[in-house]
C-alpha cells in the first residue's frame, strides 16, 4: 500500500485522506491550522458529512491515518502528494491557484526522491502543466537536479452529504498523467477498488 501526504484538510483533503486510509494506505493530513489537527487527533470532525467521523476513527486507531502541521515530515515519507487545497475564485471569477502553487513549494522544500504530485483541488484544465513548470523551477534553483517526479490530475466528484459514500463507490476515477509509473503508482493508491470489482 502507498504513503500518502494529503496537503489540505478542509472539505476535499479530509474525505479523500480518510477513504484513502480506509483502502489500506497509510495517510497524513497536513494542515497549516494548528487547532484543526489538534481537534482532528482527538477525533473532532470540522466539517459535517454523513460517516466520515467513523472513517477516521476506524483509520486513525488502525495507524494508518495521521494528522500533522509538519508538511516537511508528510512530504518526505509520502511516495504520493495531493493536493487538496482551496482554490476561491479570484476576483475576475477564476480560481485562485495562490494555494495550489504554494502547496508545491512546500513539496518541493520537502522532496528528497521520487514523488507523485496529484493536483485533487478542483482547478481549470492546464493547472497540472503549471505545477510541473512551478515544481522543475523550484527544484532547479534548490539545486535538486536528480529528484525526480510526476505531476497527476486526479478531480474529485464529491457531493456533500454523500461524499464518503461517493469516495467509496465511485462511478469513476480519473487519473490524468503522461507517465506510466505515474499512473501504476496511482492504480496502487486506488487498489482497493479494483479489488471490489
Amino acid at each position: 500500500m502507498a504513503r500518502i501526504a494529503v496537503i489540505g484538510t478542509g472539505y476535499v483533503g479530509l474525505v479523500s485522506g480518510a477513504c484513502l486510509a480506509d483502502f489500506g494506505n497509510f495517510v497524513t493530513c497536513v494542515d497549516v491550522d494548528q487547532s484543526k489537527i489538534e481537534k482532528l487527533k482527538m477525533g473532532q470532525i470540522p466539517i459535517y458529512e454523513p460517516g466520515i467521523d467513523d472513517v477516521v476513527e476506524r483509520n486513525s486507531k488502525a495507524g494508518r491515518l495521521l494528522f500533522t502541521v509538519d508538511i516537511n515530515d508528510a512530504v518526505e515519507k509520502a511516495e504520493v502528494v495531493f493536493i487538496a487545497v482551496g482554490t476561491p475564485p479570484a476576483e475576475d471569477g477564476s480560481a485562485d491557484l495562490s494555494h495550489v502553487m504554494e502547496a508545491a513549494d512546500s513539496i518541493v522544500a520537502s522532496m528528497n526522491n521520487y514523488k507523485v504530485i496529484v493536483d485533487k483541488s478542483t482547478v481549470p484544465i492546464g493547472t497540472g502543466k503549471r505545477v510541473k513548470e512551478h515544481v522543475a523551477a523550484g527544484l532547479r534553483s534548490r539545486g535538486k537536479y536528480d529528484v525526480e517526479f510526476d505531476v497527476v490530475s486526479n478531480p474529485e466528484f464529491l457531493r456533500e452529504g454523500s461524499a464518503v459514500q461517493d469516495f467509496m463507490h465511485p462511478e469513476r476515477v480519473v487519473i490524468g498523467s503522461d507517465s506510466s509509473r505515474a499512473r501504476q503508482v496511482m492504480k496502487d493508491v486506488y487498489r482497493a477498488l479494483y479489488l471490489n470489482e
